[in-house]
């Protein structure tokens, strides 16, 4: 493994920035490599949403011309702390551009973001089963801190 917990091969420079309705079929063949399948025009949907939406920003990264992953930021109101609260609302690195510093990238971009809105913390979710994700995050200095529970309504 080379710095950062990434495997030792070349970094490339992605270009980050906002999502946009033109992502839709990449976004949602990312979204199904993370085991969300979905389809185009879900995918358009969403980001207009999120478009429309200042608690919710969504940033692309971009090699020759490919959008070679994503990352979400939300950000809302919290009872128990005066700064807002930052959440990573998703994060994904197309399987063929993966160990290659886009998702370190992402992270930092997403970092930043949170401290323009005044966050001073950002939490995440991943599954147990992804133990790859678990080292990445804690390379970057992200620690273990409880327990996210669900249920469906």
């Amino acid at each position: 493994m080379g710095p950062g917990g990434r495997a030792a091969s070349s970094s490339i420079d992605p270009q980050l920035r906002n999502a946009r309705s033109g992502d839709s079929v990449a976004v949602a063949g990312l979204l199904g490599e993370l085991g969300y399948p979905t389809s185009a025009g879900q995918a358009a949907e969403r980001i207009a949403t999120i478009e429309g939406d200042p608690a919710t920003h969504l940033i692309v990264a971009e090699v020759e011309g490919d959008v070679a992953g994503f990352v979400a930021l939300h950000v809302q109101n919290l009872v128990e702390r005066d700064e807002p609260g930052c959440e990573v609302a998703g994060l994904v690195v197309g399987k063929r551009f993966r160990r290659q510093g886009i998702g370190e990238a992402l992270m930092e971009a997403v970092e930043s973001e949170a401290r323009r809105r005044g966050g001073t913390h950002l939490v995440l979710n991943t599954a147990h089963r992804r133990a790859d994700a678990h080292a990445f995050y804690e390379a970057l200095g992200y620690e273990h801190t409880g327990r996210r529970y669900m249920k469906e309504l």
